[in-house]
This record gives structure tokens, C-alpha cells and sequence, in this order.
């Protein structure tokens, strides 16, 4: 397979975007086949989906106790190893016979799952100069890849073979990539925290969130961003295979292509974070995100619009997560996987509350309720921006010459 400095930067790129896209596409298959679930085991759609509640939330907890080890380990060992329990988890969620049991297997799926998370830092800190913004959206869009092409592969699957198989089949996949990923990061990377104790090194990570104010600014930002996605693309399925439109799960899974595409116009708009600065972008994109849910609370029942909110709503989360995450790792450049521990664990708790009031909603009201809370989410985002930017315009010298960057 070679080794690493045989690899140009952008195959080695290319590697760790889809082995993260692996990864994560895992804490989104319960969302795929949230109706065959219910079916299976004989439980109104709207209970099922506290499977996928529980997947965000282990995938937060993981967060927060495993990815500040890759200040620690070097990435390659940790990615080994937790794929492996990843596989392992996959496999044993997929025999499990009861409803309880899955959610307690899926939770365990999303704490060893947070591959990606160890990845992109490792990626921004082995990127070319001037190429870190970029490859962070690279990855940024590869993560909303394997969200939407694990669903449609599921829906394709899951009336075939059952969504047993269907698990069985993501961890066999999980392992494949693993030779491939291991090469990737084959070059060792400056640990920061080299042979500190466990305890040290969460408290110190703990305290990187109160010395580091564009971290708590960001992470808050993204919260609410992707409570957002998350509270619409987990009631999605529901809506589509609901009485308004009939549709059959296969067909609701290959709704997820409208998430395909924006995952692939992501990078193209990441650029913008190296040229213009992640807060300016970050505004913009708010204003598209809010733009995107209005259209959701006035009209969800055309399947044009609905789909065209959904890529303007999808392409805007990750743009804006591009740039929080960007601001996050400059500004704590030597610290970047305790940093990114902090950031990714406040954006997968968004994306597990957000599961919980999108089901609450859509119970409730359908998915114009969906939409209200969910725009309720972005103008808090709203806030914490202007909240961002007043503090930076304050803290740097010479606003007027120098762009809002950090």
C-alpha cells in the first residue's frame, strides 16, 4: 500500500475525507430506516427515533472522553484502534433483540464512532501552508458525504436484507478502510500532551474552554446551527413515508441525494473561509440557513421546495461549521485536538437535542412545528454571532485594517 511520503497531499486528503465519511455515516443509520425500526419492533416512528437520539448522544460523550487522547497518542494508533471497536460495537447492535438493547448498542456505536473528529485536526495540522481552511471544508464535505450516501445505501439495502445486514455491512466497511487510513497518517504529528495523565489531560481541556473565548463562541454557535439539521433531517423520513406524501422508505432514503449535493459544494464554498475569514462567512451563511427553514415553515408539503429547502438548509450548516471549526483550530493552534474535543462535543450535543425537539415537534405539529423551532435555533445562533463579532472587533487592534479572521 506504500507509505505516506510516497502519497501526494491530495491523495492522502482524499484518504482521510472518506474515512471520515465511513465513520460518521454510522450515527446516521438509525435515522435511514427509523420507519423499518418502528416497524420491527412494533413501535409508533416518533418512539423509534430515540435510537437516533441516543447514537448523537454517545457520539458527544465519546467526544468529550476520547479525542482529547489524540493530543496524547498519535492519531494513527487511536484511528486502529477505535475502528476496530467500532466494527466490533456495529456487530453486536446488529444481533441485539430488543428495542432497548439497540439503543444501548447504538449508544455505544456513537461513543467509539468519533473517528472523523481525530482526523481533522490531524488533517488541518498536515495540510500544506495556506491549504488548512481548505481541506478542513474538504473534510467538512466529505462528513456530509457519508451522512446522506450512508443513507441512501441503507435505504437501498434495508427492505432487501433487513437492517441487521444492513449494520453488519457498515462495519465490514469501517474495517476495510482501515489499511488506507493507517497509511494516510503514517507521518507522526507533535503531541502536546505526550505521556500526561488522563485526568490532566480533561482538565486541561476543561480549561482550554474558559481561556479560549472563540472556542465557547463558536462551539455555542454551532449548537444551535446543527440542532438545527438535525432537528429537520431526523423527522425527514417521517415526513416523506407520511400521509402528505406516501412515499416508500427506499424512496425517502434517496432523498438523502439532495444532502449529497451539498456536501459536494461545500469545499467550493470553504474557500471563502481562507479569503474572506470565518465570522463574515459565517454570518452570510446564518442568513441562508434562516432563509432555508422559512421556506420549510411556510411550504413543506411540494417535494421541489422541500428538497431545495433541504440543500440550502444542509449546504449552510456545513459551510458555517467550516468556519466555526477553522476559527476554533487557529486560535488554538497547539492545543487543536482538545480544542476540536470541545467544539465537536457542543456540536453533537446540538445534534442530539435537536433529534429530541424535531421528533417532540413533529409529533406535535408535523414539519412546519419542525420548522418554527428550528428557526427559533438559528436567530440564537444569530445572537451568538453579533455577540462574536462585537468581541472581536473589541479585542483586535486596527479593526479597520484587519479583517474579522481569528
Amino acid at each position: 500500500m506504500g507509505n505516506a511520503r510516497e502519497w501526494s497531499w491530495a491523495a492522502r486528503l482524499t484518504v482521510l475525507a472518506v474515512a471520515a465519511a465511513t465513520a460518521v455515516s454510522v450515527i446516521y443509520l438509525p435515522q435511514a430506516m427509523l420507519t423499518v425500526l418502528a416497524a420491527g419492533f412494533g413501535v409508533a416512528p416518533a418512539a423509534a427515533g430515540v435510537i437516533a437520539t441516543s447514537v448523537q448522544a454517545g457520539y458527544a460523550i465519546g467526544i468529550f472522553l476520547l479525542v482529547p487522547l489524540a493530543d496524547r497518542v498519535q492519531p494513527r494508533r487511536q484511528v486502529t484502534i477505535q475502528s476496530v471497536l467500532l466494527a466490533a460495537a456495529l456487530a453486536v447492535t446488529a444481533v441485539l433483540p430488543e428495542i432497548v438493547g439497540v439503543t444501548l448498542g447504538f449508544l455505544a456505536v456513537g461513543l467509539v464512532a468519533n473517528i472523523a473528529q481525530i482526523v481533522i485536526p490531524a488533517a488541518s495540522r498536515l495540510a500544506p501552508k495556506g491549504k488548512a481552511g481548505a481541506a478542513l471544508a474538504t473534510v467538512a464535505g466529505a462528513l456530509l458525504i457519508g451522512i446522506f450516501g450512508g443513507r441512501i445505501i441503507a435505504s437501498l439495502l434495508v427492505q432487501t436484507i433487513g437492517w441487521r445486514w444492513v449494520v453488519l455491512s457498515f462495519a465490514a466497511l469501517v474495517l476495510a478502510v482501515l489499511p488506507f487510513l493507517r497509511t494516510a497518517l503514517a507521518t507522526e504529528l507533535e503531541l502536546h500532551s505526550a505521556g500526561g495523565q488522563y485526568r490532566h489531560l480533561l482538565a486541561s481541556t476543561l480549561q482550554l474552554s474558559r481561556r479560549s473565548p472563540e472556542l465557547i463562541q463558536s462551539a455555542l454557535m454551532q449548537f444551535f446551527v446543527f440542532a438545527t439539521f438535525n432537528s429537520l433531517w431526523t423527522v425527514t423520513v417521517l415526513h416523506l413515508t407520511g400521509p402528505g406524501f406516501g412515499w416508500s422508505v427506499l424512496s425517502a432514503g434517496l432523498f438523502g441525494a439532495v444532502g449529497l449535493a451539498a456536501g459536494i459544494a461545500t469545499p467550493f464554498s470553504g474557500r471563502f473561509v481562507d479569503r474572506f475569514g470565518p465570522l463574515p462567512v459565517g454570518l452570510v451563511f446564518l442568513l441562508v440557513l434562516l432563509l432555508g427553514v422559512l421556506s420549510v415553515i411556510i411550504d413543506p408539503s411540494s417535494a421541489v421546495l422541500f428538497g431545495a429547502s433541504m440543500f440550502v438548509i444542509t449546504w449552510a450548516n456545513q459551510t458555517i461549521l467550516s468556519a466555526n471549526q477553522a476559527r476554533t483550530l487557529a486560535a488554538n493552534p497547539v492545543q487543536s485536538a482538545q480544542a476540536n474535543t470541545v467544539f465537536m462535543f457542543a456540536v453533537f450535543l446540538g445534534g442530539s437535542a435537536g433529534a429530541f425537539t424535531g421528533t417532540v415537534a413533529f409529533s406535535a405539529g408535523g414539519m412546519p412545528l419542525v420548522g418554527v423551532q428550528a428557526g427559533a435555533f438559528v436567530l440564537i445562533a444569530l445572537v451568538i454571532w453579533f455577540a462574536s463579532a462585537t468581541h472581536q472587533k473589541r479585542t483586535t487592534p486596527n479593526p479597520g485594517k484587519e479583517r474579522i479572521t481569528t
